[in-house]
């Protein structure tokens, strides 16, 4: 009884995590529109977000680090989401950037948000080497670990879940300086910017150790 119920507890959350991510990120994200160039690569997108929301102090790091590190005072992105002109690179650094300025009036409510990110790669991975030496030394039945394995992501699921409101309201705040402000200089490329950012909000729904899948 107890197996099963770990198990679903687990098994739920992530499958629907990856129908709505196929749905609303993967579809676009994956899609050869992706590909299509934009005026501005990341960096530069990023420097002119920051400008328009008056932040012009936040360090913008250019370096390769996984989760999703930000704060009220700096962000990091990789060198290629840095170069990249095209539209699926530029917007995912465009919502980095809407998150670094709500962190600046909510740090505290963000930071739980990237915490969640960083829980969705560290605890799976924890939880697999924990299970996989139980059963070795023959603590836990094999059955038992599964259950266990899959709860853990489960867990990091619906953490996912509860704090993505987050990074919906940031993906609002970029969509509406590309409706209100000259962000880019084609209508139709504001338009394009705000499908990615959206789709991009909708992301980080899977856990990280997970999400190659």
């Amino acid at each position: 009884m107890i197996f099963k119920f770990l198990l679903m507890l687990g098994l739920i959350p992530l499958i629907g995590s990856f129908l709505v991510r196929k749905v609303f990120s993967d579809r676009v994200l994956k899609s050869e529109e992706g590909g299509t160039t934009v005026t501005y690569s990341g960096k530069e997108m990023v420097e002119r977000i920051l400008k328009l929301g008056k932040a012009t102090d936040v360090e913008i790091q250019v370096k390769k680090r996984p989760f999703l590190p930000l704060g009220p005072e700096y962000l990091v992105i990789s060198p290629q989401q840095a170069e990249s002109k095209e539209v699926r690179d530029v917007a995912g650094v465009a919502l980095i950037a809407g998150m670094v300025l709500m962190a600046r009036q909510q740090d505290r409510v963000v930071a739980w948000r990237t915490w969640a990110v960083k829980f969705g790669y560290a605890m799976p991975g924890f939880t697999i080497i924990t299970m996989i030496f139980a059963m070795v030394v023959g603590r836990v039945p094999p059955s038992m670990a599964v259950a266990i394995m899959s709860a853990g992501l489960g867990l990091s699921t619906l953490l996912l879940w509860s704090t993505l409101a987050i990074e919906k309201a940031s993906a609002k705040v970029i969509c509406d300086y590309l409706d209100e402000s000259a962000l880019v200089p084609r209508i139709s490329e504001a338009e394009l910017m705000e499908k990615f950012v959206k789709a991009h909000s909708w992301k980080r729904i899977v856990p990280g150790a997970v999400a190659f899948l």
